[in-house]
């Protein structure tokens, strides 16, 4: 039998949360992706850059997580053994460079039901916007969670 999930929770925020962004993590997550952009690893290049100093690549926002990242499946009313991933997108307003401490809110944006081969799904869009300290967006974080039901 199909289970159901929670609709209401279409629009909810969650606690905003605060992330300082490392340099050392910066460069860990480039050579993690395999990125050889020396604006992402070498200091003296970003440094020598228009943003005076190293810069996060584009899809660095991925790591800003929040240690309850459960509370929205829980307010679903469902298991992590019925999640996947369905797609991330990252819109970044300028660069995240390191020293930065950001502030991240997040919110569910939308929930919708759809059926495909393997029977009904929900899909849940988690919006984040991430603001510096004078808040102004840097960027915003899109992820689509896919629910078997």
């Amino acid at each position: 039998m199909p289970i159901q999930i929670n609709k209401d929770v279409k629009g909810r925020e969650y606690p905003p949360y605060v992330i300082t962004v490392e340099r050392g993590k910066i460069k860990e997550f480039a050579r993690a992706i395999g990125d050889p952009n020396p604006f992402h690893q070498d200091d003296a290049v970003g440094a020598a850059s228009e943003w005076g100093d190293l810069i996060a690549p584009p899809t660095f926002a991925i790591t800003f997580r929040h240690d309850d990242g459960g509370a929205m499946l829980r307010d679903l009313g469902t298991d992590i053994s019925r999640v996947l991933h369905g797609e991330q997108e990252f819109e970044l307003f300028r660069p995240i460079k390191p020293g930065e401490t950001y502030l991240c809110r997040p919110r569910v944006a939308d929930v919708y039901e759809k059926t495909g081969k393997s029977g009904p799904m929900a899909f849940v869009v988690r919006e984040t916007v991430v603001t510096d300290r004078s808040n102004e967006i840097v960027a915003t974080i899109r992820g689509v969670t896919v629910i078997r039901l």
